[in-house]
């Protein structure tokens, strides 16, 4: 049930993504595959790592508008998550050498600053089979 639900918010990201081509026509998903990271947070941890994240996805928004991100924070389930996904047009963006997010030049020191807020992490990748 757990990996039905997860499968479903990697579609809903690849929903908001799509690319219109006709208003009348079946329309193109411009994201086919998500990478979806679940930040277990330690207690507490929430006050200052949403803003954190909000701002650095801001920021690197600003200098790469390829770059496919949606965070999202628990509203039930395991307490203090925080889900980070990506949106990919080929599964091949994916691999952490060509991660755009991962190429930013503050990078490493947002990253740093961000770690010691977590418990565990868990990176899931799911293909888009079918949109409606």
């Amino acid at each position: 049930m757990k990996r039905i639900l997860m499968a479903c918010l990697g579609m809903t990201l690849a929903s908001l993504l799509v690319s219109a081509q006709n208003p009348g026509s079946p329309q193109t998903p411009a994201v086919m595959y998500v990478e979806r990271n679940v930040f277990i947070l330690k207690f507490g941890a929430s006050k200052d790592a949403v803003p954190m994240w909000k701002e650095y996805l801001e920021r690197v928004q600003k200098r790469d508008k390829k770059i496919h991100a949606r965070l999202l924070t628990d509203v039930s389930g395991t307490a203090y998550s925080l889900v980070l996904e990506l949106g990919y047009e080929t599964f091949a963006e994916a691999e952490p050498s060509q991660c755009r997010l991962t190429h930013q030049e503050d990078w490493k020191e947002f990253y740093a600053k961000f770690i010691p807020l977590c418990e565990r992490s868990e990176r899931t990748y799911y293909k888009l089979q079918v949109e409606f």
